[in-house]
């Protein structure tokens, strides 16, 4: 009897001790694994910030070349959610060899603030989220390039005139597919203003460019946020009114106009 309660207690206590010797391991080893992502991205950020008051596009071969794809793999989607602004070009996929960066000046302040971050552990659970599945999906990525597309592809071939009159390429339209047609419509009627063509009705290259930057800035994203036939609505309502205040105005200085008018009729009886 005394054997068989000693075997079941050194059982009992062989599978306790098995159980959290397994569990201490484990968690040394993923401990480990994490200090090796931390690393990584600590080792991009490092890449960037030798390039602090410079833009971002400066760091990219550096980057593409000194981390490996599956360095790359770890941790690009943590550093872009944490602030590092990649991109991805309106006329190519994403490619993880190859990551693109906005042109935006490098902050060494801000690098070093998601340094410490990581280093304190606050972004390990964005760590290892598949970038390929992240970046197709991500909507803003997508609606910036139809945007960039349509500034490169038919503004920069259309012609300007004043009160934001622009003819643009014939069958223009066609070049995007439904989805992306609809995305930008609102931008395509908001970012017509004068000053980007020159008094001949063309393009300003630069104008351009700006609106490009601008895009890739984040600064016209509500344009695609806004659903046109809710825009168009707004837009009708705005006018609407405008023209009712134009007219009560013009219906008041008339109204002075007739008075004043009386008042000198007045004037000129009590005269006589």
């Amino acid at each position: 009897m005394n054997n068989i309660v000693l075997s079941l207690l050194v059982a009992i206590i062989g599978g306790l001790i098995g159980t959290y010797c397994g569990s201490y391991f484990l968690h040394l080893r993923e401990e480990s694994n994490t200090k090796k992502v931390r690393s990584i991205a600590i080792k991009a950020l490092e890449i960037l910030k030798k390039y602090a008051k410079q833009s971002y596009r400066e760091a990219e071969n550096e980057f593409n070349n000194t981390l490996s794809i599956t360095e790359k793999r770890t941790i690009i989607v943590a550093l872009h959610k944490l602030g590092v602004p990649f991109e991805i070009p309106y006329n190519e996929l994403f490619e993880i060899k190859k990551m693109h960066f906005v042109d935006k000046v490098i902050d060494k302040e801000e690098v070093d603030d998601v340094i410490l971050q990581i280093n304190k552990g606050y972004c390990d659970n964005l760590f290892y989220l598949d970038p390929d599945s992240y970046f197709a999906e991500n909507t803003s990525f997508a609606k910036r390039n139809v945007a960039k597309k349509f500034v490169k592809e038919v503004l920069s071939k259309s012609r300007g005139s004043k009160n934001h009159l622009v003819s643009y390429p014939e069958n223009w339209s066609s070049i995007f597919g439904v989805g992306e047609f609809q995305s930008i419509r609102v931008f395509q009627e908001r970012v017509c203003f004068d000053v980007l063509f020159d008094s001949n009705g063309i393009p300003i290259p630069e104008k351009l460019d700006q609106i490009i930057h601008e895009i890739d800035m984040g600064l016209w994203d509500d344009s695609f946020q806004i659903n046109y036939e809710v825009y168009r609505s707004i837009k009708s309502q705005i006018e609407m009114n405008n023209t009712f205040q134009a007219l009560a105005v013009q219906q008041q200085n008339t109204g002075i106009k007739a008075s004043n008018g009386d008042s000198n009729q007045l004037g000129k009886v009590d005269s006589h």
